[in-house]
């Protein structure tokens, strides 16, 4: 019996020791305060930090990842979301800011490639939707040689906008985007009517405002 507060001392400290898992350590919430500031250097130093108190926290390793992309360290922003995205592979946002940094990168096939799967584990994503959308109208290397969209490419960009449009049909994006592939694919009716539905938008959405005149340049360059 002399023994048993010994081990319930034990065990009260063992459990203390664990208790970080509690919450965000305070260098993750202090790299996260940083970038909100757009102080990426700074953040990345706390967030690395963070990341060696606990090398399976999927925040730390996000937030580092975002840390190195806003200052446009692309393969080491991608070394941070990868090592996120093996912590959880169920985990959507590691996989949307892996398939950004290969955008940014330039590897389309790879961020399309990545983007199709976060759709497959979540068909509800607006984000990667839209993202899909966007880089199905990037100019790519084609059969013959040259360099340029294809059509089944921008049917593939209307069929994700569609998806988009289903959750979110007052999103100035989505409606700018639908605008724009429409007047690709020659459709002038259905991007006439996607503009009026910006310029509406565009009463109250800030955002829509913005996008209105490319909008109306891009119905009239398909001669809209």
């Amino acid at each position: 019996m002399s023994r048993l507060p010994a081990v319930l001392v034990l065990v009260v400290a063992l459990f203390a020791g664990c208790g970080g898992g509690d919450g965000p350590s305070p260098q993750l919430e202090l790299g996260r305060k940083l970038l909100a500031e757009g102080k990426y250097e700074a953040a990345a130093v706390e967030l690395k930090k963070a990341t060696e108190a606990d090398r399976h926290s999927l925040e730390a390793w996000l937030q580092l990842g975002h840390a190195y992309a806003g200052m446009k360290r692309y393969d080491e922003a991608l070394a941070a979301y990868v090592a996120a995205k093996k912590i959880d592979r169920h985990s959507v946002p590691p996989f949307v800011a892996h398939a950004k940094a290969q955008l940014a990168l330039g590897h389309i096939e790879q961020a399309t490639t990545e983007l199709n799967l976060v759709v497959e584990m979540d068909p509800r994503n607006l984000e990667a939707l839209l993202l899909l959308a966007q880089v199905s109208q990037l100019p790519v290397k084609l059969p013959d040689g040259s360099v340029g969209v294809s059509r089944a490419s921008l049917e593939r960009a209307e069929l994700n906008l569609q998806a988009a449009a289903a959750l979110a049909p007052q999103d100035a994006v989505v409606v700018y985007e639908q605008v724009r592939v429409a007047a690709k694919l020659g459709k002038r009716d259905e991007a006439a009517a996607a503009l009026k539905r910006l310029t509406s938008l565009a009463q109250s959405d800030a955002a829509a405002k913005k996008l209105l005149a490319d909008a109306e340049q891009a119905l009239k360059a398909a001669g809209g």
